[in-house]
């Protein structure tokens, strides 16, 4: 039995080459990794250290949560498929490349925001100078302090737990300077926030405060994250 032979590409698609695959493969990464290059070199050149991001802790609340990320890579994998079939191999080529590009160019904008949500945010850092302490700090308590090793993402330093007044369930601080060591779980310390741009608290200062019962009475502060 005779199959119909496929009919010939038209318009763009006759005119793709494996450069332009090249292009499509290789130059959405090396967007995002220029991108990161000149923000990392802008941050490196500020005058002062940048704000701490304070960050809520995610507890997985059910099994949806756990397996999520499975069921989205299958559901990428089921709908290639399906385009595959429904518009053959050079049609669904091109609606993958598109949302390929996409993906990279959201990465990019993705960290471009998260440099301008940081913009002008630096950490006063009140506890080398021995500074006092300023009026109106929230008073923090440490749940758990753990040492955590430089990788890739991270410089390393104190990873903290904290239980932060005004703010819903614990937040995770990480701490790189070397007086952090000595934070213990059940120790105060006091902190200052400041807004992002966009979205979330940063720590602007911080110092490890005497116990709560020796310390002047604070007015009640609550944040809004």
């Amino acid at each position: 039995m005779n199959h119909p032979a496929p009919h010939p590409q038209t318009g763009w698609l006759a005119q793709w080459t494996s450069l332009h695959t090249a292009w499509l493969l290789f130059a959405p990464p090396a967007v995002l990794v220029g991108l990161r290059w000149v923000l990392q070199l802008s941050t490196d050149r500020l005058p002062g250290t940048p704000a701490l991001p304070l960050a809520p802790v995610s507890v997985p609340s059910g099994w949806v949560e756990l397996f999520w990320p499975l069921a989205l890579a299958a559901l990428a994998l089921l709908a290639g498929g399906w385009l595959l079939r429904r518009l053959g191999g050079r049609r669904a080529a091109s609606v993958l490349g598109l949302l390929w590009v996409l993906l990279w160019l959201g990465g990019s904008g993705a960290l471009l925001q998260r440099h301008l949500n940081e913009q002008g945010l630096f950490l006063r850092d009140a506890a080398a100078t021995g500074e006092a302490l300023r009026p109106g700090a929230v008073l923090a308590q440490v749940l758990s302090s753990q040492f955590k090793p430089p990788s890739v993402r991270s410089m390393g330093g104190t990873a903290l737990v904290l239980q932060v007044p005004g703010l819903q369930g614990p937040h995770r601080l990480l701490l790189d300077e070397p007086q952090a060591a000595q934070i213990k779980p059940g120790d105060t310390l006091a902190l200052a926030f400041s807004p992002g741009r966009f979205r979330g608290l940063f720590v602007t200062d911080w110092q490890l405060a005497p116990p709560v019962a020796t310390l002047p009475a604070a007015p009640s502060l609550i944040i809004k994250p």
